[in-house]
């Protein structure tokens, strides 16, 4: 049976050096195997072919016996890699966090460690007759977030 690892380091193997980046390899139990990877402006038919090839290229399919399927991540699936969230800086993003609170906010950050976002609230003001908008900026630490996923649909 395949390792995802494997498959994995021949993908990053492939990309290196190029804009693609490698997002998640999963290896069902039946050796389907699902490759997803991403770049800046969007993976195109043609990168994904190039990824297959170099995975049939290391790998005997008639030997391992397995299918593959290369693509890109799917429109409102969690955010994985920290190019993903490169990518989605500036946008609107839904995140749960493992508390159970859920926020939709702008997403402001990433970096290896840590997301930064800013959102907005409808709250009551000293002085104020009716609620007020009040923006808040905050740093969330990948091990409080369960997932990120990008609003679709708001960000075109």
């Amino acid at each position: 049976m395949i390792s995802a690892s494997s498959i994995a380091q021949v993908v990053e193997k492939f990309i290196a050096g190029s804009d693609l980046f490698l997002v998640d390899v999963t290896v069902s139990p039946f050796n389907e195997v699902e490759v997803v990877a991403d770049k800046p402006a969007g993976l195109t038919v043609e990168d994904c072919a190039g990824i297959s090839r170099a995975v049939e290229a290391a790998f005997d399919r008639d030997k391992e016996d397995y299918a593959l399927t290369v693509g890109s991540p799917g429109l409102g699936e969690p955010l994985k890699a920290l190019p993903q969230y490169q990518k989605a800086l500036g946008k609107e993003v839904e995140i749960l966090l493992k508390s159970g609170v859920k926020l939709t906010a702008t997403l402001t950050g990433a970096t290896s460690e840590k997301i930064a976002v800013e959102y907005a609230k409808m709250e009551a003001v000293a002085g104020k007759k009716r609620k007020q908008r009040v923006t808040y900026a905050q740093e969330l630490e990948y091990g409080e977030v369960k997932w990120v996923k990008q609003v679709v649909g708001r960000n075109f």
